[in-house]
């Protein structure tokens, strides 16, 4: 009894074991599922979709955009850190997911540093900061040196966001006196530092450019390394002397323990799609620069970014109830 018990169990994994093998050179072979932990109609949601579409031609299948939102996207994390590690469900994230989370919310249900097989890079986005136009500041030198004179309120999107991080690191980098006031999305503290309730705003150029353009908001930097092709006469924090560049990554990743010959495959597949002039383009209107990179590229980012945000989150004491 105990021996046929014995025999079985070791069919069961060596068969397991041999399915798998054949599964990897089979794929793909269904529909594949993007899932995006965060609500539909958003920048993340908007960038899968793009790039599903691409992918699913490529594929040969289709590939289905799956919204798990919620609790600042760690619902939708926690789902594919459990998910079969079969090629057949990927995420498709934010930075915060894979970056931020684990400093600033409680104990999580997944690891995001251990439970992931990173992919790739889909695009990089940087941060804009602006002021409500009665400011008496022309730029970030002169906002920064004010503010140690007077403490300045900075409006964000919320509590942790790539925004809030980016006013608590320029903040440490400089002792600039900043106060951030959190709102519940880019919306309500674009409104806000245009009526003169705070005094920046710190969120997505996109959300910023239109206000800047029309006068009603003073765009002072972006923090990416070169300026914008959308806002080109606004300065980087770099070119005004303070060594910062921040990016709101996106990203792709599988469940770890996904075979390497499907992460390669995956990998391939958006790199073709983020070569492409329509897809470029469609990415470009949503304000960001498409970006690809090896699976070991972003594995060393996502490393170094959680070393600098984890450092900045611990610094300013930032917690998310």
């Amino acid at each position: 009894m105990l021996r046929n018990m014995f025999v079985a169990a070791l069919c069961m994994v060596s068969c397991g074991t041999a399915f798998g093998a054949e599964d990897a050179e089979r794929w793909p072979s269904q529909p594949i599922s993007f899932v995006v932990p965060w609500a539909a109609g958003g920048s993340t949601d908007a960038l899968a979709r793009i790039v599903a579409e691409d992918v699913s031609g490529t594929l040969g299948v289709p590939v289905i955009v799956e919204n798990r939102g919620g609790a600042s996207g760690t619902i939708g994390a926690s789902y594919v850190s459990r998910a079969k590690p079969d090629g057949y469900t990927f995420m498709v994230d934010v930075s915060g997911g894979l970056i931020n989370a684990e400093f600033l919310y409680g104990p999580l249900t997944y690891s995001p540093a251990n439970d992931f097989a990173p992919v790739t890079l889909l695009a990089g986005e940087p941060i804009m900061i602006a002021a409500n136009p009665g400011l008496p500041v022309a730029n970030v030198q002169e906002m920064i040196e004010r503010s140690k004179k007077s403490e300045l309120t900075f409006a964000v999107a919320g509590v942790g966001t790539t925004g809030h991080l980016s006013g608590e690191l320029l903040a440490q980098h400089t002792n600039a006196g900043l106060r951030v006031i959190p709102y519940k999305g880019s919306g309500p503290a674009v409104t806000d530092a245009i009526a003169g309730h705070t005094d920046l705003v710190i969120v997505s150029p996109m959300s910023v450019i239109p206000h800047a353009q029309n006068g009603r908001l003073k765009a002072l930097a972006v923090t990416s390394a070169q300026r914008m092709l959308a806002a080109p006469d606004v300065p980087t924090l770099l070119e005004s002397g303070y060594d910062v560049e921040i990016h709101t990554w996106y990203m792709v990743a599988a469940p770890a323990k996904t075979p390497a010959s499907i992460v390669t495959r995956m990998n391939e597949a958006i790199a073709a799609a983020l070569q492409k002039p329509n897809v470029i383009a469609r990415i470009e209107a949503l304000g960001s620069i498409p970006q690809s990179s090896s699976p070991e590229e972003l594995g060393k980012l996502l490393a170094s970014e959680r070393e600098k945000w984890g450092e900045t989150i611990r610094k300013a004491n930032i917690t998310v109830n």
